[in-house]
Order: C-alpha cells, then structure tokens, then sequence
C-alpha cells in the first residue's frame, strides 16, 4: 500500500459501512432467531459471541494500518470482510423462497459491504504494487 494517507478516508466509511450491515443483521438475528435459516446446533448465543470475535477485527485491521504495518491490518480487514460474506450461509440450510425479504436484505447488505471491504483492500494493494514496480 502506499504511505500516502488519502485511502485512509475511504477505508474508514467502508468500515463504518460495513460495521452498521453487520449491527442490522446480528441483531436481527438475535431477535428473530426462529425465523433465520441457522444449523441445528447454533443457538443465539453462538451467534452473539460470533459477532463479538469478529467485531474486533475491524479497528485492530485499521489501527495496524494507520501505524504502517500495512500486511498485518490487511489480513485483519480481509478477515473481517470475510466474516461478514460468512452471512451467505444462511442459504445453505433453507430455500430463498422460504426466507423473509427483510433477512434477505439484512444478509445481502452485509455480504455485500464486506465484498466491498475486501475488494478496496485487494485494490489498494494492486495500486501500491503497480507504484512500486515502475
């Protein structure tokens, strides 16, 4: 990546975007657990505490970044993007037609904003090493 900062901006909006798609969703489902397509042995429970790991992956991501350990923070926000993309699972266990719209929505905002996520970071990272090899 490169050393100026002016990717910083964007980063930071992606993140709160993709944040907020992750609140909508893991709140959702919390709430209204009986009616998302989960395996047998996940509880609501399960799902909180999921949310709660993978949370923090999102500030120490761009921390790690801001202080110049480019690598480590990438792999934190593409580890985080990922997490977020892992709301897809939800159509392995019930047909879409049997999903309410709203879980659809709530799952593919946030599967989107962490494609989203991870695609800015592969980006910044082809930038920099297109900048590097000249």
């Amino acid at each position: 990546m490169s050393t100026s900062r002016p990717w910083l901006i964007p980063l930071k909006w992606i993140l709160i975007a993709t944040f907020l798609s992750s609140v909508l969703h893991y709140v959702d489902n919390i709430l209204f657990f009986a009616h998302y397509p989960e395996p047998n042995w996940l509880n609501p429970k399960l799902v909180d505490l999921f949310w709660f790991v993978m949370t923090p992956l999102a500030p120490l991501g761009f921390y790690a970044i801001k202080k110049g350990h480019h690598n480590i923070g990438a792999l934190l926000l593409i580890a985080y993007g990922a997490c977020n993309m892992l709301t897809l699972g939800h159509y392995k266990f019930a047909p879409l037609e049997s999903i309410a719209v709203k879980i659809h929505l709530f799952i593919a905002l946030e599967a989107i904003m962490g494609f989203i996520l991870i695609g800015y970071i592969l980006l910044l990272y082809k930038n920099s090493l297109r900048t590097v090899t000249r």
